[in-house]
């Protein structure tokens, strides 16, 4: 089992989880992986006995193995002006934070939703 805590930052949002500030949460391996080392998180490996020679790294029969990557490469999400406005505050500055910016300078729904539509452009480029 894995866990993640946002330690930095207000929210934070990644492959499918959103992250508030000081909450652990529970997460797979795959976002740990991707998480682990990223100085907004404290990531926590638990549950992993020292004598069993059986990790999670070997595949189990009807897998295939892990390739090694870099980082994983997350597409991004081209978000509407409807799908944002559909969004909590909490999922709109996530997106914000994930696009670079500072949801603490936008002061409301209107600004986050501008904001996110002109750099996702950018980001896309």
């Amino acid at each position: 089992m894995y866990t993640a805590e946002l330690i930095k930052g207000k929210t934070y949002s990644v492959m499918g989880h959103v992250f508030l500030l000081n909450q652990e949460k529970e997460i797979e391996k795959k976002v740990f992986q991707y998480l682990n080392g990223n100085e907004f998180f404290n990531c926590k490996q638990l549950d992993v006995p020292a004598d069993d020679p059986k990790t999670d790294d070997q595949p189990k029969e009807d897998e295939e193995p892990a390739k090694e990557e870099e980082e994983p490469v997350q597409e991004q999400k081209i978000y509407t002006e409807s799908e944002l406005k559909g969004m909590n505050k909490t999922e709109q500055e996530a997106i914000v934070i994930d696009l670079g910016g500072d949801p603490s300078q936008l002061k409301d729904k209107s600004e986050r939703v501008a904001y996110i539509l002109e750099h996702q452009e950018k980001v896309g480029e």
